[in-house]
């Protein structure tokens, strides 16, 4: 066997590995809610979901072209882990229950947010 033969042959036993390790570490994490919740706010960190851009506290957005090309980094990152998700058994499944999970944490906070308002208004 030549050397390129043998090196190329490392490369494909490696990354096998690496990716068998990837995937199961993967279908651990989204099995619970906890492991659900941390992957959902992961994206939702790296831009997965949202416009790039600084939003401003008046929400009006911000073009900056430096922290715009930080962000389309981060949100790579997050491609890539919502795409290894979809990829392993039942990762569309476990996608949308994600979702799911997250917009009613979104609706419970909702719930929160207008209960101090409403305190603070009496």
């Amino acid at each position: 066997m030549e050397y390129a033969e043998m090196n190329q042959e490392i490369g494909r036993v490696v990354s096998e590995n690496i990716l068998a390790r990837d995937k199961a570490a993967l279908e651990y994490v989204m099995s619970s809610p906890d492991g659900r919740w941390f992957v959902s706010r992961l994206l939702k960190n790296c831009h997965v979901y949202s416009a790039l851009g600084l939003i401003r506290t008046d929400q009006s957005m911000v073009l900056d072209a430096n922290a715009m090309m930080v962000q389309e980094g981060e949100r790579r990152i997050g491609l890539i882990l919502r795409q290894n998700i979809l990829n392993i058994p039942d990762g569309a499944s476990l996608m949308y229950q994600m979702e799911q999970e997250a917009r009613a944490h979104d609706a419970q906070l909702a719930e929160l947010r207008r209960s101090v308002m409403e305190k603070y208004r009496e």
